[in-house]
C-alpha cells in the first residue's frame, strides 16, 4: 500500500490493526516510483480509491498508473466525479486504458481497466 509521506503512520497503523501482515507500506509520490522498486512490478492489481482531486497531479497519476502496470494488470479506480476537472481525468485514462463502469452510487464511480 502506498501514499503521501505525511499519511503514511495512519496507513500503517491501519494495516497494523487489521492484520495484514503481507501487506507492505511504501511512500509514493506519483511520478516517481523509485521507492516501488524493491517490490517489484508490474502489478497484478492497481487499486486506487478518492486519488482524483488535484488537477496539477493528473498526468504524473496517469504516469504512475502506467508504469507500474501491464497488459495483465487489473486497474480498479473508485472516484467522485464531482467537477469537469474529474472527468478530464477520466478522459485521460481512456486514452491509455480501456474502462468500464464496475459500480456507482451517487456520484462516487468504481471503474476497472485495463492497458489499451
Amino acid at each position: 500500500m502506498t501514499d503521501r509521506p505525511i499519511a503514511l503512520p495512519v496507513l500503517r497503523q491501519n494495516v497494523d490493526r487489521n492484520a495484514v501482515p503481507q501487506v507492505q507500506v511504501v511512500e509514493l509520490t506519483w511520478g516517481d516510483e523509485e521507492n516501488l522498486e524493491p517490490i517489484g512490478r508490474p502489478y497484478d492489481i492497481v487499486i486506487g480509491a478518492d486519488i482524483v482531486y488535484i488537477e496539477d497531479t493528473f498526468a504524473d497519476l496517469l504516469g504512475t498508473v502506467d508504469r507500474v502496470s501491464d497488459d495483465n494488470t487489473t486497474v480498479v479506480l473508485s472516484c467522485r466525479l464531482r467537477y469537469e476537472r474529474d472527468r478530464a481525468f477520466l478522459e485521460m485514462f481512456r486514452k491509455r486504458f480501456r474502462v468500464r463502469l464496475l459500480h456507482e452510487s451517487g456520484d462516487v464511480k468504481v471503474f476497472g481497466a485495463r492497458k489499451l
